[in-house]
């Protein structure tokens, strides 16, 4: 089991706490709270693993969590600040929090996209947006990928993902309590 120390657990619950608010409420994630997460997670890697595994510690879970939303950025169903959130969540809890944390994101962001459909009642479309976007994904044509990000956010709208950030931060470091 890899145990988050005390500073981690309470600073990663206070910025994803704060970034789902404003991406709630604004529907962004605004740089200076996740420049000053990553500021602030490289000394307390220092002080939780030592000045040699510390830094490497940071650095690999800034880019774990980071370069894991890289690819639903670069389809345009995650925003910059999310992937920036992420990489900032990563700096704090490491790699293997890093992963643990994208893995239960994903799967929560998935829930709040399939109760959003139901409670639109356009499960079908969004199926078939989502069956869409796997088969133009695999295709070598840019037009075509540009279409499908449209025909998901008709059927589902716009998802402030801050929120799955959140809870599928918070999974994580409950379970390496």
């Amino acid at each position: 089991m890899n145990t988050i120390l005390f500073p981690t657990g309470p600073c990663v619950v206070a910025l994803v706490v704060v970034a789902m608010s404003y991406d709630l409420h604004a529907r962004r994630i605004p740089n200076w709270l996740v420049a000053t997460a990553l500021i602030a997670a490289l000394p307390i890697e220092i002080v939780a693993n030592g000045l040699p595994i510390g830094p490497m510690w940071w650095l690999t879970g800034a880019l774990t969590g980071g370069l894991l939303f890289v690819p639903g950025y670069l389809i345009r169903m995650l925003g910059a600040g999310d992937v920036k959130l992420m990489a900032a969540v990563g700096a704090l809890l490491g790699p293997r929090g890093a992963l643990e944390a994208v893995m239960a994101a994903t799967v929560a962001g998935g829930v709040i996209a399939f109760v959003a459909l139901l409670q639109k009642r356009r499960l079908r479309r969004g199926v078939a947006s989502a069956m869409s976007i796997l088969i133009t994904m695999s295709a070598d044509d840019t037009p075509q990928r540009e279409r499908a990000r449209p025909a998901v956010e008709s059927a589902v709208g716009s998802l402030p993902y801050g929120i799955a950030i959140a809870i599928g931060s918070v999974i994580a470091i409950a379970v390496n309590a």
